[in-house]
């Protein structure tokens, strides 16, 4: 199993749309996974061409899950966005200076992480909606193999987003924030799934925690980063 870590720098407020929500596009503080995968396959799509839904499709397949952090306080605010024909809506956007991102793949597709990393390095990247253009750090960049195995039931301290189907002993969590995410990004009928955010919310800004720790509820991997120490389950 290889894991693909990456940080974003911000230069601009961005928008990650919560789905579902309309009259106001509330926006993630953090990028979900479906948003990983897709800004991974829209960097390979700029650097290699060929069908971006397709190549999607190849990312989500072959990943274990993605993952992501901030070690900034991040910034919600609302505004009002005009469309055609003139009727306002409300809008949230966010802003923190970096954020850290992880994705994991199989070993049989190990080979993903090496194309994406060099694609991330020559294309344009963008983060939610269209408008929302960061730069990848290049010596932040790094491919992150021999991650440790884990058994159901084992302690777990990591400091990025997680499934809470991958705790087993949730209904004792006492610190992070809920978030309903979506991991696949190209099914028309994917649900949502609870996920814990390493961040305290105070008002309109989301404080990072070092560290969110938990029991594990099934066999996966903990990869440890630069930035981001994550599990993702085996299946």
């Amino acid at each position: 199993m290889v894991a693909l870590e990456f940080r974003l720098k911000l230069s601009s407020m961005y928008s990650i749309r919560i789905p579902y929500s309309y009259q106001c596009a509330r926006t993630y503080p953090l990028p979900p996974a479906s948003t990983i995968k897709g800004l991974c396959a829209n960097a390979v799509w700029h650097a290699q061409g060929g069908n971006p839904v397709r190549i999607m499709k190849e990312i989500h397949n072959a990943s274990l899950g993605a993952t992501s952090r901030s070690i900034f306080p991040i910034e919600v605010s609302s505004c009002m966005v005009r469309t055609i024909p003139m009727d306002a809506r409300l809008r949230q956007f966010a802003f923190t200076p970096y954020i850290d991102c992880m994705i994991a793949f199989k070993m049989e597709r190990a080979n993903l992480a090496e194309v994406i990393e060099n694609a991330l390095k020559m294309s344009p990247v963008y983060v939610g909606d269209s408008e929302s253009l960061v730069c990848i750090i290049p010596d932040m960049v790094n491919i992150i193999s021999s991650p440790m195995h884990v058994n159901e039931g084992e302690h777990l301290n990591i400091n990025s987003l997680v499934k809470f189907s991958c705790i087993s002993n949730d209904d004792r969590i006492k610190d992070g924030i809920v978030l309903y995410m979506q991991d696949d990004p190209v099914a028309t009928d994917a649900v949502l799934e609870r996920c814990l955010a390493p961040l305290r919310q105070d008002g309109d800004t989301y404080y990072p925690l070092d560290s969110l720790s938990f029991l594990s509820s099934e066999e996966g991997f903990l990869f440890e980063g630069e930035s981001i120490l994550a599990f993702f389950p085996k299946h």
